[in-house]
């Protein structure tokens, strides 16, 4: 058994991960991996050696609708000026009893 979600990534900075894991609160997601990153971008080196110089990657799969009001709630916030960068793909879910449900 399968079933299509959308995986969805979202990098922002450290100092934000409180603020985007409340909006997941608010928008009733529970389930999302993230991690510490650091890369290279427009906003410049992310090396991670300072807390304002920290990234974190956040991962879930969401159905189509879940993500779409997601992308709009982090929308709202890229408009205030918060760094967010985001986007989906496709993806396939392979575990059976993760396909009852939102995800």
């Amino acid at each position: 058994m399968s079933c299509e979600q959308r995986l969805i990534q979202i990098i922002t900075s450290n100092i934000l991960e409180n603020r985007v894991k409340k909006l997941f609160k608010k928008l009733g997601i529970k389930s999302f991996t993230s991690f510490g990153v650091n890369g290279e971008g427009d906003t410049g080196l992310q090396s991670g050696h300072f807390d304002a110089d920290s990234n974190v990657l956040f991962m879930l799969l969401l159905s189509e609708e879940k993500m779409l009001e997601l992308v709009e709630e982090l929308n709202k916030d890229i408009q205030k000026g918060y760094h967010h960068f985001v986007f989906s793909l496709n993806a396939q879910m392979h575990t059976p009893y993760k396909c009852k449900s939102e995800v």
